[in-house]
Order: C-alpha cells, then structure tokens, then sequence
C-alpha cells in the first residue's frame, strides 16, 4: 500500500475517537423500619469448629491463557507519511532495529517525524499493543514525549478518517507498553512521534509492533 497524499492537521494532535458516555443512578425503595434479630452461636469448645457442618471446597484459579507474539515492525517498509523529506534527513530503521544502542535525533526546527509504516504480505495483520524502549544514556530532558498512532486499513482510508490514539512516552529509562484497544487489523501505521517544544532536540529510542494472539 502507498500512501500519495497523507495531510494530517494536528494541533495538538489530540486522540480523534468517539467515547461513549453512560451513567446511571440506583435509587432502592424506602422500607419500614424492623427490629434487628439477634443471633447467639455457642461453640462446643471440645470440637473443631465448622461452619454449619458444611464444607467448603476449594477452587483452583483459572490459568492464564497462552498467548504469543509477532513483531511486526522490523520487517516493515518505512517511509515519510508527509511529503517533507524527512525521510531524507532520517534513518528511520533505527526505531525498529530492535538495538539498545540506536536511536534517532529529531533536531530543530524539525519538532516531530511522521512515519509510514506498510507491514509485509497482502493481508491485514491484527496490530495489539506497541512497545516503546527508551534511548539509553540519553539526558531524559531530551527524550520524545508524544506518540500518536493510527491504524491504515486495508483499502482507503474514507472521508470519515481513522481513529487516532495518543500516547504519552516518559522521559524515563523505563519501557513502555500501549495496548491498542479492540481489534485493529491493518496493512500499515502511521507513527507521529514528537518532542517538546522547547527542547532543542529530541531523541527517540526503539519501537516493537505486537500482534498477540492465542497460543496454539
């Protein structure tokens, strides 16, 4: 799939997705007034005690279930998702090389990259979750701080537009995981990874493109 003309107007870039509001109050009828009822329990002291002389049986906890994934991303092809030729002043390979020691620098006045991503094959895969590890040794104060992402169907995208989820990367040696809600199968992404503002450049570390499923 390629994508010739992808404009995204962001301001802010706010996740674009309908949400559901329901709310309910529960109002219990007003009873009459009773006399609370005692209850005595004397124990044998000479017997074990038990609980009415039934016996409670024990209920093994459910096993999780197996799943397992595939990564996605590295085997992707990647290219600008706008047509402002960062895909020449970038290697974005080194977002998916799975290497701790890779990571990209956006430098000003570049606030942001926006990346295609097209997955291999000529189906559409299940996309579950992203992973995001930080650069490493890098001053935190530099480090990206917004991903948005979408989902690119397979097909055109429509007048109505795709959902856009929006995702907040700390500035933290920690890893990160996103869950992407429901099921989205599509044939590619679109990644907007931004930094701060103010910060002079923004490093960008590495990102694993999960679809999880049942383990056989």
């Amino acid at each position: 799939m390629k994508l010739t003309n992808f404009h995204v107007a962001i301001s802010s870039f706010a996740a674009v997705a309908g949400v559901a509001i329901a709310a309910y109050q529960t109002f219990a009828p007003t009873l009459t007034a009773q006399q609370p009822v005692n209850v005595v329990v004397a124990l044998d002291a000479a017997k074990p005690s038990t609980s009415a002389g039934l016996a409670v049986q024990k209920t093994d906890a459910v096993p999780a279930l197996e799943t397992e994934s595939e990564e996605l991303g590295h085997l992707a092809s990647l290219s600008a998702a706008l047509k402002d030729g960062s895909d020449k002043r970038y290697d974005f390979g080194t977002l998916f090389d799975g290497r701790a020691d890779t990571y990209l620098t956006i430098e000003k006045p570049d606030n942001e990259v926006n990346i295609l991503l097209n997955f291999q094959g000529s189906a559409a895969r299940p996309v579950t979750a992203i992973e995001y590890s930080p650069p490493a040794g890098v001053n935190p104060a530099q480090m990206a701080t917004t991903l948005d992402v979408m989902v690119l169907p397979d097909g055109q995208i429509g007048a109505t537009g795709r959902p856009v989820m929006s995702f907040t990367l700390q500035q933290s040696s920690e890893s990160q995981t996103f869950p992407i809600p429901g099921r989205s199968d599509g044939r590619g992404l679109w990644l907007r990874v931004a930094g701060s503002e103010s910060a002079e450049k923004s490093v960008v570390g590495d990102f694993r493109i999960l679809s999880e499923r049942l383990a056989p």
